[in-house]
């Protein structure tokens, strides 16, 4: 199959074979809709609907035309797929999946109404009728098969049905799911077919799910098209990579803007996620935006040593939040000096303040900053590997925070304390001496209970992001050669452990998590470390800058969803795993390509 990107006159193309390219559109609160050819078939296929409450609401399974297409075009917000007999076009706005076609054909209708996490296949009852031009289908779930007690309703309505066009099927079959399978889940669903839709000169059709009828005619009759491209002055590749953050930036009942993890099931904000990937909208000129988020999470900090995984609470603590959204807020102020007014800048050294008063009481360890297992980004713990102790980019994010402290005194208070400067010092040297070696340019990823752990993993690359002062330009390419040599994959990527490690997995293990941070590459840290590589000696490292920026683009135009940054790849070669679209995967990358 021929994947083409097209942007601004500019055409890019190639082939793609073994996991084939699918598509993925999403729309602005969440909600999106994925096809994939069938080796890589998942049970988030379809049209799913992000409700209030959080959870995705599956509607339409699968659309088809009785033939997989040999050319899929991604225009923006528009995806084409050609036929030997034809074409068709989607499109999903404001909850509306709209589908044209050209030519004589029979779109065959796959249904599978149900809340994501609700496996129960008892008391699933639809209808379907064809009323003028509007396909009705009315779904009703019971608690069980007596229909005695309903649990929840759905109505679907397509629209722009021909004349008679509907040809009632009242079908059910099962659906596999290879990709689940390979992860390890669910990995078959029992889908209902209504019937098909023929046409002879062509079809346009609005398709939306909603609880009531009368709620999806609505959304349907507010007639807005797709959204055009508000980025027609970038490149082909660096507007894919920011179209592909801007679709998961949503806004929350409470009106809040901010950056979903990732699509299909990181449906949440994750601090540090929605930290990372804030730097792409600050590069891309998006300031207030950015200002948004990272006022958000300043409002959050009360006293603790660290923030929630999730926003605005829940999961574990993740150690390194703190860093990033001060390395953020560093780079906010560089971009934009006056964007925060002094009452903000007054919160922000306040809030600061307080949270690293409690990190360095409660967690200074021999002069260092303890986190405890899961804490950081590698937050799969297995095998034992947890990452407890003393780790390199915590360190890194907590100088600085205390940088970016010492640097609001004189705004906030009209002088320069040297408190927050000296405890910067005092950590930088610390961190240096344990962590460092001298002899041979390593730099340790952690100590644990006095023992330095030189086990080699890409963290040395977020320690030089967070807090480059911490070594010369010599001695971060000195480490960044030793990292290299242990962690280099030849397809372009970085291994998330030593190669040669016992806990190393060459093949991404899906929902069992041991090659998480054991093996798999993840595309946030390839352009992350490009881009430190990038800094410290782009002639120098410029092969490996390369690679990896090709394996990022890669994945974003030809592998998993296309026009989609994935999670992560297999360490053994490059193929696409996790979610499909990653949202500081898409964001790291931007960055790359914008500097």
């Amino acid at each position: 199959m021929r994947v083409i990107h097209e942007h601004a006159g500019r055409r890019i193309q190639g082939e793609v074979e073994g996991l084939a390219a699918g598509m993925l559109l999403l729309t602005d609160n969440g909600g999106f809709f994925s096809l994939c050819p069938d080796e890589s078939v998942t049970k988030y296929n379809g049209l799913l609907a992000r409700e209030r409450d959080g959870r995705l609401f599956r509607s339409v399974e699968h659309l088809s035309l009785g033939a997989e297409p040999i050319t899929i075009t991604v225009k923006g917000g528009v995806i084409e797929r050609s036929y030997e007999h034809g074409t068709d076009l989607l499109s999903f706005t404001d909850g509306v999946l709209r589908y044209e076609a050209t030519g004589t054909g029979e779109l065959l209708l796959d249904l599978d109404m149900r809340f994501l996490d609700d496996e129960d296949t008892h008391g699933r009852v639809y209808r379907a009728e064809q009323q003028g031009d509007a396909l009705i289908v009315t779904y009703e779930k019971y608690a069980d098969d007596s229909r005695s007690t309903l649990q929840y309703s759905r109505a679907l309505l397509v629209k722009g049905v021909p004349p008679g066009g509907f040809r009632q099927l009242d079908q059910w079959h099962e659906r596999q799911y290879p990709y689940d399978a390979r992860r390890g889940e669910r990995s078959s669903s029992w889908v209902y077919r209504p019937g098909l839709i023929a046409f002879t000169d062509g079809v346009a059709l609005r398709i939306a799910c909603a609880p009531a009828l009368e709620e999806a005619l609505a959304a349907i009759a507010d007639r807005r098209p797709a959204a055009s491209d508000s980025s027609p002055l970038l490149m082909l590749e660096q507007a894919t990579a920011l179209r592909s953050l801007h679709s998961l930036v949503v806004r929350s009942a409470d009106g809040s803007a901010g950056v979903l993890a990732g699509l299909p099931w990181f449906t949440q904000r994750w601090s540090r996620d929605e930290l990372i990937s804030t730097g792409a909208l600050i590069k891309a000129g998006e300031l207030p935006l950015a200002k948004e988020i990272l006022l958000r999470y300043y409002e959050l900090l009360d006293g603790r040593p660290a923030l929630d995984a999730f926003y605005p609470s829940g999961g574990l603590l993740a150690a390194d939040a703190l860093g990033w959204l001060c390395h953020r807020t560093t780079l906010l102020l560089e971009a934009a000096p006056a964007i925060f007014s002094n009452e903000e800048l007054a919160l922000i050294h306040r809030k600061l303040v307080m949270t690293l008063d409690t990190l360095f009481r409660e967690r200074a360890t021999d002069g260092l900053i303890s986190n405890a297992a899961g804490e950081t980004w590698m937050d799969a713990v297995s095998g034992g590997d947890g990452r407890t102790g003393c780790r390199i980019e915590i360190q890194a994010g907590v100088l600085a925070a205390c940088l970016l402290c010492t640097g609001l005194e004189k705004r906030v208070h009209r002088f320069r304390s040297s408190e927050w400067a000296k405890r910067e010092r005092r950590l930088a040297a610390r961190v240096k001496e344990r962590f460092f070696d001298f002899a041979s340019g390593r730099l340790a990823d952690g100590v644990l209970d006095g023992q330095v752990d030189w086990t080699a993993r890409p963290n040395v690359f977020l320690a030089h992001h967070l807090y480059p002062a911490l070594l010369s330009s010599e001695e971060w390419a000195a480490a960044f050669d030793t990292s290299l040599r242990r962690l280099w994959l030849p397809w372009g990527g970085l291994a998330t452990i030593d190669k040669e490690h016992p806990l190393f997995c060459s093949r991404y293990t899906g929902a069992d998590n041991r090659s998480y941070h054991r093996g798999d590459a993840w595309y946030w840290v390839d352009a992350l470390a490009a881009l430190s590589l990038q800094r410290v000696d782009k002639e120098r490292f410029w092969p490996w800058i390369g690679a990896l920026k090709a394996a990022c683009l890669n994945d974003l135009l030809f592998q998993g969803a296309a026009g989609h940054s994935s999670e992560l790849s297999s360490a053994a070669e490059q193929e696409w795993g996790g979610c499909f679209s990653q949202a500081w995967s898409a964001a790291l990358l931007y960055e790359l390509l914008a500097e």
